[in-house]
């Protein structure tokens, strides 16, 4: 979302650009490149109200002064998401992410090859099946819909995935979003609105004074900001008494911790697992002179109004031990049918 100021100051730079042409030289686009990025920066950065922005500025206009072009100065739009301290956002320019890689904890790859092999191959789908009599397993997986009514249709499988397992008959429900690094949060959310008590789930909190945006499920449709932003047919009956488990890994991400936000502080939830991917920001961005910049611009909280500026820790920690072809051998899974049992 380009906010009104900052529209203006496109429009400005724009004008400049078509009333000197012939007199832009690759200096002049990479400069303005820059500029434009502070400026947008200066209005919307999540820690815009934290840090010091003559340094910033000083730092980002010494690392691109020597730029002959827009691909020279990319390096310059690094150095300003790292004094940002943002590591979600990112600038893309020809086919190239500009991004400020953060040291965040080592994560040993090879003890979870079984969940990064699922994840690179995009071979995991929105599924579900009955693990144990009155016990159910969901797999709510990546989005990433591109075409008008795809999230539609993702919230619709996802909640015919749960109607599948009739939830009304159901004691306890998993919930398995290791595979699940991120995309559309809506669909997800949408999907198992009728897992969610009434009221506020969660909401995006910004810099200074500006108000929250704030999202819950009413009826059967998904609203952020007191506005429908998505629904489905209907939803399905669920026993008022079930427990919920929803399982993570450290690759558990983005929309999937936004899912997770928004059972946060429901009783009869728990997450099981491991400390997410810790991408708990949400970006806004802007297009210019072909570089689009996604820069963090405010944080999730819960229904309570707890923020999770970095990640989310499980009620109960539990590394490794994934076995996704077979559950019964699997810890997180076998963890989750104990706590649903009552044992």
């Amino acid at each position: 979302m380009i906010k009104p100021a900052f529209l203006l100051f496109l429009c400005i730079l724009s004008s400049m650009v078509l009333h000197a042409q012939t007199a832009l030289t690759g200096a002049d686009s990479a400069r303005m490149v820059i500029d434009s990025t502070l400026h947008y920066a200066r209005q919307n950065a999540l820690a815009g109200n934290k840090v010091n922005w003559a340094a910033i500025t000083d730092s980002v206009k010494s690392r691109g002064e020597n730029a002959k072009n827009i691909e020279e100065a990319m390096p310059a739009l690094q150095v300003l998401f790292k004094m940002l301290g943002d590591f979600h956002g990112g600038a893309y320019y020809k086919g190239k992410n500009y991004k400020w890689v953060a040291n965040r904890p080592h994560v040993d790859y090879k003890l979870y090859t079984d969940i990064l092999t699922r994840i690179r191959s995009g071979s995991v789908q929105i599924s579900s099946k009955i693990v144990e009599n009155g016990y159910g397993y969901l797999v709510i997986p990546a989005n990433n819909p591109t075409k008008p009514g795809e999230s539609d249709s993702i919230a619709r499988q996802i909640q015919l995935s749960l109607t599948n397992l009739k939830p009304a008959k159901l004691n306890g429900l998993i919930i398995d979003l290791r595979t699940n690094t991120g995309g559309d949060m809506y669909p997800m959310i949408t999907g198992v609105g009728n897992l969610f008590t009434a009221g506020k789930l969660g909401a995006f909190i910004y810099p200074g004074n500006k108000p929250e945006d704030e999202w819950h499920i009413a009826g059967n449709a998904f609203f952020m900001s007191g506005k429908q932003a998505m629904s489905i047919p209907s939803y399905s009956k669920v026993n008022p008494k079930i427990k919920i488990v929803l399982l993570t890994s450290p690759f558990t991400a983005s929309s999937a911790e936004a899912l997770l936000i928004s059972f946060k502080g429901q009783k009869n939830v728990r997450i099981i697992g491991e400390v997410t991917g810790g991408y708990t920001t949400a970006n806004d961005s802007f297009s210019y002179l072909g570089v689009q910049v996604l820069m963090a611009t405010s944080v999730e909280a819960d229904r309570n109004g707890v923020i999770y500026y970095e990640n989310i820790v499980p009620d109960e920690l539990i590394v490794t031990g994934d076995n996704l072809d077979d559950l019964s051998t699997d810890k997180k899974v076998q963890a989750a049918l104990k706590w649903l049992k009552g044992k």
